[in-house]
């Protein structure tokens, strides 16, 4: 069970995104926080996008906050707080469903992973060579092909966001026809 810490150091804490919920031991939430930080910094310098970074203020406000006002709750509303990630179930866990996102995710990170690679290489390359007009492709692959593969992926997360709602409606709608009938 977390406890209350002394108030100096949580504020000092506070300053780091996540830190002050971990120094108070909610570890989960104070994990989910950094994680959702530093995600948004490198998704941010992969797809070359600055104005990806306008979400850090809001992130940084509201993890800075939440740690001075959870630090301030009397000690019995203090006691009944519960530890666990941000955006998850309670009755679920954090868990991630075998069949749907792992096989997905993991294509996602190697990707990445190897784009990252591949653009050090062909950048050391190319400060090695020196950069000339031959270089244009590379110009092309590393800063407006992840441009257009972001904007893409958030259009098709879009749709696939309505299909889903699509679908529930018509579930429903299906469901209460059926009701009516009886």
């Amino acid at each position: 069970m977390p406890h209350k810490r002394n108030q100096f150091w949580n504020f000092l804490l506070s300053f780091v995104p996540g830190a002050g919920q971990m120094y108070q031991g909610f570890l989960k939430k104070g994990t989910s926080i950094m994680s959702i930080f530093f995600a948004e910094i490198l998704l941010a310098g992969i797809v070359n996008i600055d104005w990806l970074l306008l979400g850090l203020p809001v992130i940084w406000a509201y993890s800075f906050f939440d740690s001075l006002n959870t630090n301030s709750l009397p000690d019995e509303e203090f006691g009944r707080m519960q530890d666990g990630y941000l955006f998850t179930n309670d009755s679920q866990g954090f868990k991630v469903p075998a069949g749907k996102f792992r096989i997905p995710a993991a294509v996602i990170l190697i990707l990445m992973g190897s784009y990252v690679l591949l653009e050090n290489i062909a950048y050391m390359l190319r400060n090695f060579f020196g950069y000339s007009y031959g270089w244009w492709f590379m110009d092309l692959v590393f800063d407006y092909v992840p441009r257009f593969a972001f904007a893409a992926a958030v259009i098709i997360a879009g749709i696939y966001l309505i299909k889903g709602k699509k679908v529930q409606i018509d579930n429903d709608d299906t469901y209460n026809q059926d009701k009516d009938i009886l």
